[in-house]
């Protein structure tokens, strides 16, 4: 597709885009842009392109520790951190993790799953599920088995299965799963539509799809360039509202029950550092660890949630 055709990715109209931004970071051919579809007001990158081999290479992990100085070890707490409070996230939501009603043991599908953090924190907490963390780069699943398997202390180690979800493994485990996971992975791909139509389609009855992405309406889009800068990158494809993600979920499942929820990832001190010195933190981000250290704290991640202008959305869609 040429720089100046366009066509919507989650309406698929061909309207003339509206222009956000000219200049994406990593685009290294000067050739994309970030528009905004005048029809169902989706904001995405144009022309929509992923590359697999920079996925599988860990590119957008080695952007984040060359050029902001975060190690690795870094990385990988702040990982355990967010598994953690996703797990815990099942419960705030009421979103309950018993066996099926059949007797069955739970069936978990973790798209894009990466390291298996998320996947070995939900073991932990039900030891009788079975958990498969479907992962794209081999690269990727086998540096997160390896390194749960040498975890001091002791983790539980999921299923890894190096592959995309498609229409064959769809063809073959329609209806199986009681929960597919999409942390982070949305964003990523040209056909955002048609992945969550194949995520439902896998779900058993009282199954449900769950997805975290990046927040478009996140205030420090506004609040710092630097910031806002950072965020139109080559990596995200699409960048969604809370408006625009549920309408891309409810064209792949017209039938299900849709809801989106404000989620904030990153602490308070996070924030205040992008907003008053219009810069990164650097090697030691303030990840938000899941219990308000204090009052301000609290008010300001209640507000940002109730009103979705956090850093993140969370949405599920139930069968």
């Amino acid at each position: 597709m040429a720089r100046d055709e366009f066509e919507c990715i989650v309406c698929a109209s061909g309207a003339p885009a509206a222009p956000v931004q000219d200049i994406v970071k990593g685009d290294k051919s000067g050739t994309l842009r970030i528009v905004r579809c005048s029809n169902c007001g989706h904001v995405q990158l144009n022309p929509p392109d992923y590359s697999l081999e920079f996925y599988d290479e860990d590119g957008q992990v080695n952007f984040v520790v060359q050029n902001y100085g975060t190690p690795m070890t870094k990385i990988f707490e702040h990982s355990w951190i967010e598994a953690r409070r996703r797990v815990a996230r099942f419960a705030e939501k009421q979103i309950p993790l018993d066996r099926p009603a059949n007797g069955q043991s739970l069936r978990v599908l973790d798209v894009g799953g990466g390291y298996g953090f998320f996947a070995s924190e939900l073991l932990r907490a039900q030891p009788t599920a079975d958990v498969v963390v479907m992962e794209p780069s081999a690269k990727r699943a086998e540096m997160g088995r390896f390194d749960l398997e040498n975890h001091t202390p002791t983790v539980p180690v999921p299923q890894f299965l190096v592959a995309l979800l498609d229409e064959d493994f769809v063809r073959e485990n329609r209806g199986t799963y009681d929960f597919v996971i999409l942390w982070h992975v949305l964003e990523h791909v040209t056909d955002p539509v048609g992945l969550l139509a194949l995520a439902h389609e896998l779900l058993a009855p009282g199954g449900m799809v769950c997805v975290e992405v990046p927040n478009l309406d996140d205030e420090l889009n506004r609040l710092s360039p630097a910031f806002r800068a950072r965020n139109f990158m080559a990596e995200h494809v699409s960048y969604f509202s809370p408006h625009t993600l549920e309408a891309a979920a409810r064209r792949a499942a017209p039938e299900a029950r849709v809801e989106v929820y404000g989620y904030q990832r990153y602490g308070i001190f996070n924030y205040f550092h992008w907003a008053h010195f219009n810069k990164p933190q650097g090697e030691d981000p303030d990840m938000f660890p899941g219990t308000d250290r204090w009052w301000l704290e609290t008010a300001w991640r209640s507000a940002k949630e109730a009103t979705r202008t956090s850093d993140a959305l969370f949405m599920t869609i139930r069968v």
